[in-house]
């Protein structure tokens, strides 16, 4: 994967009438990662738009991903992607974002285990020193879903 750039942690954030400590890194996309106390209790579609679109990220916006540790080195995250304009079922760049932010602000070393929205467990390898992160490597299943042609 891509090194990350510009980790940015606790930032203070205002989000519909309430105040949240957010942190952000670029891990080859802008990501926000809210920790959260349960991911299934996250009106996604609300906090996520209202994050995306915040003016601190602004033109471009950023993807936001809500984390909840599962473990010492586990977490479950859901994403709200720009672009889309909702929720996925997983983002890869979104779950080394989760993923090294978790790393970041727990210190712990990876790999962390991430459980995406859609039900597989992805795994993000890094190598950390101090908040910097270097070698980040992302390891999950792949599966086949499409082929086709095109004539021109």
């Amino acid at each position: 994967m891509t090194e990350p750039t510009d980790l940015r942690l606790s930032v203070p954030l205002q989000i519909c009438d309430e105040k949240k400590i957010v942190h952000f890194v670029n891990s080859g996309v802008p990501h926000v990662v809210v920790p959260v106390t349960q991911v299934g209790d996250v009106d996604v579609s609300r906090d996520g738009s209202a994050i995306r679109r915040h003016e601190m990220f602004s033109p471009k916006g950023a993807n936001v991903n809500f984390i909840e540790k599962r473990g010492a080195n586990k977490i479950a995250v859901r994403t709200y992607e720009r672009g889309v304009e909702g929720e996925t079922l997983a983002c890869g760049t979104g779950v080394v974002a989760s993923a090294l932010i978790f790393a970041a602000t727990e210190n712990v070393n990876g790999p962390i285990d991430v459980i995406a929205r859609g039900g597989d467990e992805l795994r993000v390898g890094f190598e950390k020193t101090d908040k910097q992160f270097r070698n980040v490597m992302l390891t999950g299943p792949a599966e086949f879903v499409f082929e086709g042609t095109i004539e021109v």
